[in-house]
């Protein structure tokens, strides 16, 4: 039997993969928050919160937009390491 990696193993969404991309970048930054608030302020610290999540969504439509061309053109990368070596070569 041999497995298809593509459907068995990784059969979530785009959806549940930008959840993951978006925990991945975000979480990290969440134990600076109560800093952030304390030095800004409740309005301040808002701000910075909203943007640094349009920043973060705008870096995960941006990596689903590659994917998706690359994915069209006959190249499905299951890593980015892999998608990094198809565009910048190997010398990266």
């Amino acid at each position: 039997h041999v497995i298809n990696i593509v459907s068995d193993v990784f059969a979530g969404s785009w959806v549940h993969a930008g959840y993951h991309l978006t925990t991945s970048i975000a979480a990290p930054s969440l134990l600076s928050l109560p800093y952030a608030f304390a030095s800004l302020g409740w309005i301040g610290g808002m701000v910075f919160l909203l943007a640094g999540a349009g920043v973060t969504f705008y870096a995960y439509a941006l990596l689903s937009l590659v994917l998706e061309t690359k994915a069209a053109s006959g190249h499905r990368f299951l890593r980015f390491q892999d998608l990094t070596y198809n565009i910048l070569g190997e010398s990266f």
